[in-house]
């Protein structure tokens, strides 16, 4: 059976999901191909499990450091946490049938520049195709994603290794929940990622804090969890005309097309792996697709690692001249809430906001203001002439502009 579309879109994670929404309702007949869950790995078994027991956790920590006495109960919380993915899902579903989507499980092989054959008899043919295949973790062992799905469960002494993202939120999680927690780290913690050494000190310091234990060989514990990366989900043979590079990845130009011009990849099948960068690289494919040039900008795309604080950043950290530091103490709201924190900004040699990272407690938000006022020489003028609620953290951004504009910063 061969069905026809204007784009056929293989996988079902935020870049394919965005893709797919996007290009539907830009009036184009869309399938959606899944090979497992809708929603892929982030909403099943990373990203969203791992905010709604994040935020339980956080709670519970926030509470406690007020000298509160909070319990929490692990398979209970994981429970909740499954019941809302459950709920997610529905929508999504229910949105894909209001666009006209047609949801297709099954594996995909390309056999040709427009066509998908799905198991043994039905070609999916599209003017083009989006793939949106996903990652893994690079090791088989147990993995953050068996933990947040409830495959494992953790018991008494947990090792994490790891020095990412995934090893800093699981290891606040674990410990907050009452576990006891062992990290271990080659290296330095977020080696891999463009911030500040001052910043992951201070990461480090309330990991200490909140009970985490950082360990420099591998010990004895009842689960042991391996965060150690992941690579791309993309059999190369199911792909035979794509052209990859050294460590698999798919290789793209500006707008995300591949060495076959009608065929896009987006994900973590291109770098730079996450959720963010994902619906990014979605959003600039589906308009070059709907002959609109919008090309991927990665510097521009803010990324969150969310653990005993939260850490942010935005920028080209290449860009670096003068740097412009503050804490976050003259800050009303985070003064009052007894949150701690540091906002960490460069200026280019021509004055343009180049990069900015800020770690703390709740910060996670305001990165997304900042980032429209990248790459801009007038970044001090529309941080300080931008109206904002009061008290609020993002009304800083807007004293620390004024102070730079009359050179005291």
């Amino acid at each position: 059976m061969i069905k026809i579309y204007d784009t056929v879109v293989v996988g079902s994670g935020p870049g394919g999901f965005t893709s797919a929404l996007i290009l539907a309702k830009g009036g184009l007949k869309v399938a959606l191909l899944e090979a497992e869950e809708l929603g892929g790995t982030c909403l099943n078994r990373g990203c969203i499990p791992k905010e709604g027991l994040y935020r339980i956790a956080k709670e519970a920590y926030s509470l406690r450091k007020k000298g509160f006495e909070v319990k929490l109960d692990f398979e209970r919380a994981l429970k909740y946490v499954r019941t809302r993915i459950n709920q997610i899902k529905a929508n999504a579903e229910f949105l894909l049938k209001r666009e006209g989507i047609d949801l297709i499980k099954g594996i995909g092989v390309l056999v040709d520049e427009n066509t998908v054959k799905v198991g043994k008899n039905l070609y999916l043919r599209g003017e083009h195709v989006v793939l949106a295949c996903g990652s893994k973790p690079k090791e088989r062992h147990t993995s953050p994603e068996d933990v947040l799905t409830g495959k494992v469960l953790p018991r008494g002494k947990v090792l994490i290794e790891g020095s990412g993202a995934s090893a800093c939120e699981l290891s606040f999680i674990l410990s907050t929940f009452g576990y006891h927690v062992y990290l271990r780290v080659e290296g330095r913690l977020l080696k891999d990622y463009p911030v500040d050494e001052d910043m992951v000190e201070k990461l480090e310091e309330e990991l200490e804090l909140c009970g985490v234990k950082f360990v420099d060989s591998v010990i004895d514990a009842d689960l042991h969890v391996k965060a150690t990366g992941r690579v791309p989900n993309l059999c190369k043979e199911s792909f035979p005309f794509l052209e990859f590079d050294q460590e698999g990845y798919v290789k793209v130009d500006e707008c995300m097309r591949t060495n076959i011009k009608n065929i896009y990849a987006v994900g973590d099948i291109t770098k730079p792996m996450g959720a963010s960068h994902a619906i990014a690289k979605a959003k600039s494919a589906c308009q070059s697709i709907m002959d609109l040039y919008s090309p991927y900008r990665p510097e521009l795309v803010p990324i969150v690692i969310c653990s005993a604080l939260e850490l942010g950043f935005v920028g080209s950290y290449e860009a670096r001249h003068k740097k412009i530091t503050k804490t976050l103490n003259a800050n009303t709201k985070s003064f009052v809430n007894g949150r701690r924190g540091i906002i960490s900004m460069y200026v280019d040699e021509e004055g343009r906001l180049s990069y900015f990272s800020i770690v703390g407690e709740e910060v996670s938000e305001a990165l997304n203001l900042i980032s429209f006022t990248m790459n801009n020489a007038l970044w001090g003028d529309q941080l300080f002439r931008m109206p904002y609620t009061h008290p609020s953290l993002c009304e800083y951004f807007g004293d620390i502009a004024l102070d730079y504009s009359v050179n005291r910063v």
